[in-house]
């Protein structure tokens, strides 16, 4: 009898380790009721955040960057936290040239997306076997007593972002429009449209605010990101009227204050590229 325990002990855990070893690309965090924040982390795969939200019939699944992997594991976190099947998944941008993410949905999986998104899929050499519903300025999706308002901002991080606002819970999911405390990638940017896309999401005073990148925030995560981004354009333009080229921008540019912040080394020589040009009218 006293090497039953010693017995089970040894069953579980050949069990536990016979299971394969998937490295985590997110961790879920519970936002408000029904609703979780997908929170990439660093050493994973997923390079943006995702949002899940349980509705009385159904799940929807928003986000950008959906590589294979993350989709898998989003699909197994999600049938961890309810039984209700995913339906429908909010894309809220696609940049062109990828055609490794945003492909590997279940076929049962209905994309919703802004016309722009739509254009970019199809430009792809992939062909999408999802069903997919496009619209223009916005969207509203009524779920029981939950209601989903899907904005396209037309022009900011990309062409055809899409930022989701559950206003009954306060809640706003701004996709790669916003990263949290950290510098993300802005190659693709309209600089001047996504200053003034920002001042929109911070004036709706949502009482969360889950970002393209980083931990769930609030208005004052918002703002400290709309100031580092006007201050990283001004630093900008302030070259340009001096006369510098690209590259002399890109070796006088000083921003001392947001030095340390992550990613912004990794992503300093592609974003102040863009910020240059496109600041100029020269995309």
């Amino acid at each position: 009898m006293n090497n039953v325990p010693v017995l089970l002990l040894i069953v579980v855990l050949a069990v536990f380790f016979a299971r394969p070893v998937v490295a985590a690309n997110y961790e879920i965090k519970k936002v408000d009721e029904g609703v979780y924040a997908a929170i990439a982390l660093p050493e994973g795969k997923a390079a943006s955040n995702a949002l899940i939200i349980i509705t009385p019939y159904q799940v929807l699944l928003a986000g950008a960057h959906f590589v294979p992997e993350a989709i898998r594991e989003l699909t197994v976190s999600i049938a961890d936290i309810t039984p209700l099947p995913l339906r429908y998944v909010i894309l809220t941008h696609h940049h062109k040239g990828y055609n490794y993410i945003d492909f590997d949905f279940p076929a049962n999986v209905e994309i919703i997306t802004s016309w722009q998104t739509w254009q970019a899929l199809k430009s792809e050499s992939r062909q999408l076997r999802n069903h997919v519903t496009f619209f223009d300025k916005g969207l509203t999706l009524i779920r029981g007593d939950l209601a989903i308002v899907l904005n396209n901002t037309e022009f900011g991080h990309s062409e055809g972002d899409v930022f989701v606002y559950l206003p009954n819970e306060g809640i706003i999911f701004t996709s790669d429009l916003f990263y949290n405390d950290l510098v993300g990638y802005m190659g693709e940017g309209r600089m001047r449209d996504w200053v003034i896309t920002l001042e929109a999401l911070e004036a709706v005073g949502a009482r969360y605010v889950v970002p393209g990148l980083g931990q769930v925030s609030d208005r004052s995560g918002l703002r400290r990101f709309r100031l580092f981004f006007k201050d990283f354009l001004t630093e900008v333009l302030r070259n340009i009227e001096a006369g510098r080229s690209l590259e002399e921008t890109k070796k006088n540019f000083s921003l001392p204050s947001y030095e340390n912040l992550p990613g912004y080394k990794a992503f300093f020589s592609v974003n102040v590229e863009r910020a240059y040009w496109n600041l100029k009218g020269e995309e």
